[in-house]
């Protein structure tokens, strides 16, 4: 099912002209509004969505707008939460000694995002060396958080969440020794040494100091784990992207582009392929080459098929046929996305070797735990 327009171009931060002349015309088409709420939030896009729309000269439902708003103020009351609730995680850890990186959105909300409301999260993720991950649970735990009785893989990515109370709100937190899974695309992981020491310190809510990554490992990071995850997650959410194109708007005169096109290539790919999205402002576009990208069928569906479990798939009523289908022959903008692939050939090249050389990856996991 094609992802309406309204929503691909309300994934960015900062409107500009060009992006609101096709929003615009977007809204001027629209025959479906009911059906938008629900899939707007499960793009985490509907803090974004009423920002764009209601500064918009356009022809908009106002019962739309009003769930929007509904849905938007909820939003920013969690997130105080979560934002309270890290602010007494952090301080704990400070304490003890414990050096650790705010991660996505915990971070992008403080530091990109207008106002907190308009980044949804789930948790809050933090990066630390693994033995302070496990002294950090431990500690966590003696002051009082519960631990989630979710069970993991051994020696997975991240410790078992641990709640902690604020205001009558369960705000998650999650303790992170490494940032992906041991599966297919087996990535590189990053150094939390190396990344300590190119952190940026932010304010959070004008208080304490936290740290992030720097800006170049910000957007590996949330390149490969919205839109390179492991076929069996759920990617491609419009709020991934939202922060990748708001993150590259707010800082392209600093971004070390050489350090992206050298050591992130993939990336830089990626970022030309935002424009079948939202359209990047003028300069973005010249900088990154979007004139010599190909149309791109599908620009922001998501992989479908086999190893993704059903339950995970939005849409329902397919068959065999279909599922066989949607792994065989997924999106052409996913692929490029997923593989790399700028050029038509480079997409031949990707649909006929690539992705069936990254499902027999796949095939082998499967094969491997039923040994």
């Amino acid at each position: 099912m094609a992802i309406s327009p309204i929503l691909t171009l309300s994934a960015c931060i900062r409107p500009h002209p060009v992006q609101q002349d096709q929003l615009r015309a977007a809204c001027a088409d629209c025959c479906r509004w009911d059906d938008l709420l629900p899939i707007s939030e499960q793009h985490g896009l509907s803090p974004l969505l009423h920002r764009h729309l209601s500064a918009l000269d356009a022809d908009i439902p106002a019962g739309f707008l009003r769930g929007l708003r509904f849905l938007s103020m909820r939003h920013q009351r969690e997130n105080e939460h979560r934002i309270q609730g890290m602010q007494v995680v952090l301080d704990m850890l400070e304490r003890e000694g414990l050096p650790a990186l705010v991660l996505k959105g915990a971070a992008l909300s403080q530091t990109l995002y207008p106002q907190i409301g308009l980044r949804p999260m789930s948790d809050i993720d933090l990066f630390l060396e693994k033995k302070d991950a496990f002294r950090a649970h431990a500690l966590l735990l003696e002051k009082g958080l519960s631990a989630s009785t979710e069970e993991l893989p051994e020696d997975y990515y991240h410790l078992p969440p641990l709640c902690i109370v604020i205001g009558g709100f369960e705000v998650w937190i999650e303790l992170h020794h490494g940032l992906f899974p041991r599966l297919p695309p087996y990535y590189e992981q990053f150094s939390f040494a190396e990344s300590w020491a190119n952190a940026i310190p932010f304010k959070v809510n004008g208080g304490m100091t936290a740290y992030r990554f720097a800006n170049e490992e910000m957007l590996s990071h949330l390149f490969q784990h919205g839109f390179h995850a492991p076929l069996t997650y759920t990617s491609c959410k419009l709020i991934s992207a939202a922060d990748i194109i708001g993150l590259v708007e707010a800082n392209e005169e600093e971004l070390d582009w050489e350090k992206i096109i050298g050591k992130y290539p993939q990336l830089f790919n990626a970022l030309r392929l935002f424009h079948c999205i939202t359209p990047w402002r003028d300069s973005l576009s010249q900088r990154l080459g979007c004139g010599e990208i190909s149309a791109a069928g599908g620009a922001g569906e998501p992989f479908r098929g086999w190893p993704l479990p059903v339950k995970k798939c939005k849409e329902s009523g397919k068959g065999l046929a279909d599922r066989v289908y949607d792994t065989l022959c997924p999106p052409p903008w996913w692929m490029r996305m997923y593989y790399g692939g700028g050029r038509r050939f480079s997409l031949l090249w990707c649909r006929l070797v690539q992705h069936p050389a990254h499902l027999l990856r796949w095939l082998k996991v499967y094969a491997k735990t039923k040994c």
